[in-house]
């Protein structure tokens, strides 16, 4: 049996309704905002302190990369 942490959508004691992953009608857009939200929480106070679309390439292409890897894995729909 899988736990509340292991399945982000078990709403059972939440509030009903579908999380932003299972709602999401423009997956690209999901990435986008997942992406710079990562960026975002690491760059504070080091030589990167830059918004994710002035990072360079490497870095823009990387944080896509891992934002696209987290929503495969918690999009219900994959598996």
């Amino acid at each position: 049996m899988r736990s509340r942490v292991d399945n982000p959508h078990d709403r059972s004691s939440r509030s009903p309704g579908r999380c932003r992953i299972c709602s999401a009608n423009d997956r690209e857009a999901l990435i986008e905002d997942l992406a710079r939200a990562l960026w975002d929480s690491r760059r504070s106070g080091t030589l990167d302190d830059v918004p994710l679309d002035q990072a360079g390439s490497h870095w823009q292409r990387v944080f896509h990369e891992f934002a696209t890897s987290a929503i495969d894995l918690l999009d219900p729909e994959n598996g």
